[in-house]
């Protein structure tokens, strides 16, 4: 199967493999909803990126998904992309490439004139940000020094609970009271 994949990284979603934008959509799904990636260079096959959750907090990344510390004016490299959500992103990947997904709605710092005179498509609505896990990651990081050591590893059970209506707070205390406390 032939693909229109470059080697390179250009400055579109579909030059990025898939298995770079799984890593990405992981470390977005744990932090944050939105993203910049740093914009191409001649030296970069896969670019460096920036986590944006919803505080406007960024938290940034190398091109092999490990923690970077982010430059004098709080970004990754000092030209960035326009900010995609998670929901572009995991478009993305779920086209695999063939088709050139809408930007979403956010400015670039990058000042240049538009690549092509084409009309691009209508944006999508904006669909509803799920926060449970940027809530379950807050509520875990405030208290971990109280919360017993292995509660980790029921981190889906208190996801699925909070999906149900829980508070992170409530959520905890219910798999505590299931699994840490002797009866």
């Amino acid at each position: 199967m032939a693909t229109t994949r470059s080697k390179r990284w250009n400055g579109e979603l579909s030059s990025l493999s898939p298995d770079f934008l799984k890593e990405v959509i992981e470390k977005m799904d744990s932090y944050g909803d939105r993203i910049q990636f740093e914009m191409p260079h001649k030296k970069n096959r896969v670019p460096a990126y920036q986590v944006i959750n919803a505080r406007d907090l960024k938290m940034g990344f190398d091109c092999r998904h490990l923690l970077m510390r982010l430059n004098e004016n709080g970004n990754v490299s000092d030209e960035m992309s326009t900010v995609y959500s998670l929901q572009t992103i995991k478009a993305t990947l779920a086209n695999d490439g063939r088709k050139t997904v809408s930007r979403s709605a956010g400015s670039s710092t990058r000042s240049s004139t538009p690549r092509s005179s084409s009309p691009r498509a209508p944006s999508a609505p904006a669909v509803p940000v799920d926060t449970v896990e940027q809530d379950k990651y807050a509520y875990f990081k405030e208290n971990r020094d109280y919360l017993p050591d292995g509660i980790a590893r029921y981190s889906q059970d208190i996801s699925q609970l909070m999906r149900g209506g829980m508070s992170a707070e409530q959520a905890f205390d219910a798999i505590i009271k299931a699994h840490f406390q002797d009866d």
